[in-house]
């Protein structure tokens, strides 16, 4: 790697860095308040209800084995991905990045720490949800907007 390139990857992981950071713990410190200030028999269509998620995605259950499998297998494939077509190049890409791998960490320190995921935003029908799903979802609607309307965005994959 030449000393242009070094220097370039520097300030892509001074920019990376800091916001993965952040949210990250934007996310664990909205879960510490949620838990120790939300009622979990809490009656709400809109605001914070506290619910403890032990599943994946809308609360299906699985092994929790097979969760933090599926957790760091769609990590791994999302950090290859990045390194191998250089995503990093683009600040909209290295923004989702972060969002998607602050919320998957994120969640997965919930697990690892509690044994389940702290939600605590309700949103009437919606089930229950948190930050890192926030997050998640943002990078997932911003990322596929780039697709979409980036002309060599489908390329870069």
């Amino acid at each position: 790697m030449d000393r242009k390139e070094a220097t370039r990857l520097d300030r892509i992981w001074m920019f990376f860095a800091p916001l993965f950071l952040g949210l990250l713990a934007l996310d664990q410190i909205s879960k510490w308040w949620a838990v120790g200030n939300v009622d979990m028999a809490a009656d709400t269509d809109f605001g914070f209800s506290l619910a403890h998620n032990d599943g994946i995605v809308f609360g299906l259950n699985l092994p929790q084995w097979a969760v933090y499998a599926l957790t760091l297998s769609i990590l791994a494939l999302g950090v290859y991905l990045v390194l191998k077509n250089k995503m990093w190049e683009h600040r909209l890409h290295l923004v989702g990045f972060a969002l998607i791998l602050a919320g998957a960490i994120g969640n997965l320190i919930d697990r690892i720490h509690y044994g389940y995921v702290v939600d605590f935003i309700k949103v009437y029908w919606w089930p229950n949800f948190n930050l890192a799903d926030v997050f998640i979802v943002a990078a997932v609607v911003l990322l596929s907007w780039d697709i979409l309307f980036h002309e060599n965005a489908l390329d870069e994959l």
